[in-house]
């Protein structure tokens, strides 16, 4: 607010506040703002911290606070109850999940059953981790994974040991059962180790340099029973019917790349400071982009 009313006095625009009876063109008039603008932020923060100590004590209580946008429930006066036609999707995406489906495979069979999302939108891999991943399926509740952390901007921020978490057991109906859930996690986190280093952070070389030429999405790293492979971000979460690039197996692209370097073996930092980006116009065929601004054409085929 008081931005917008310094900008307007620039231009001699006055601006009068008829409770506090004040002219913002006035020799005190800023003055005045200044004080009033700082009680109205402080006592913002009072009420935020108020709500937030509030909600925290029904975390430790375990008190489940809302699951009306979750899907497979609904709220009916007040109660948590299972919404049947969600939840039987919920138990298929389990059940194909542990049968050893994909998650890019799973969305793609949703939206060939024309099934709705609880907000709209498409199915993708993404959305179909998050219901995996979630251990409120379980009919437990892992309270206060996110909180706010500006009482001004009001933004949900992950916890991430900030603050502490609350576990609480028997909140709502459940709509899978433990063992499921634990059987999910426990091939969740083998795919994981698959795609993470030691660190639990991503270290390719190729990572965000390889851009499809045909939506304009980065590829990413894809480790299949020790295949590895790059493929299009848009592929991999809603399937080749929203983009139809192929993989790029990773030793072709390390091959490719010592060639156009002029390298006997492929080096990360001297990659790293010739090549801006690596686009992928067609199948089988690679543009090597320079940072100076010139690019290399190659075009590669399967050894087999």
């Amino acid at each position: 607010m008081l931005e917008t009313v310094r900008e307007l006095k620039n231009i001699n625009i006055d601006v009068y506040f008829e409770k506090e009876n004040i002219h913002s063109l006035s020799g005190d008039g800023e003055l005045m703002l200044s004080i009033l603008a700082s009680f109205a932020q402080e006592e913002s923060r009072s009420v935020s911290e108020n709500c937030k100590w509030r909600i925290r004590k029904g975390f430790a209580n375990g008190e489940l606070i809302n699951l009306r946008f979750m899907y497979g429930y609904k709220i009916n006066k007040g109660k948590i109850e299972i919404k049947e036609s969600e939840a039987g999707i919920v138990r298929m995406i389990f059940n194909d999940y542990l049968n050893g489906m994909g998650c890019t495979s799973i969305a793609k069979k949703l939206r060939n059953m024309d099934v709705s999302k609880l907000r709209g939108g498409k199915w993708n891999s993404e959305r179909v981790i998050e219901i995996i991943k979630n251990e409120k399926y379980t009919g437990n509740a892992l309270l206060q994974k996110k909180f706010v952390k500006d009482h001004l901007t009001k933004n949900l921020v992950w916890n991430n040991g900030n603050l502490p978490k609350y576990y609480a057991e028997g909140t709502h109906p459940a709509i899978v059962n433990i063992d499921t859930f634990e059987k999910a996690q426990e091939i969740l986190q083998r795919n994981r180790e698959h795609c993470l280093g030691k660190s639990g952070i991503y270290k390719y070389p190729f990572s965000s340099k390889i851009v499809c030429g045909i939506c304009g999405k980065k590829y990413r790293h894809k480790n299949r029973k020790g295949k590895i492979s790059w493929n299009c971000s848009t592929y991999l979460k809603y399937g080749k019917d929203s983009c139809p690039s192929k993989q790029i197996p990773e030793d072709i692209l390390y091959k490719l790349t010592e060639e156009v370097l002029g390298l006997t073996k492929f080096d990360e930092d001297v990659f790293k400071e010739g090549i801006k980006e690596i686009n992928v116009p067609e199948h089988n065929k690679l543009i090597f982009v320079f940072h100076d601004g010139t690019n290399i054409k190659k075009e590669w085929r399967y050894d087999s």
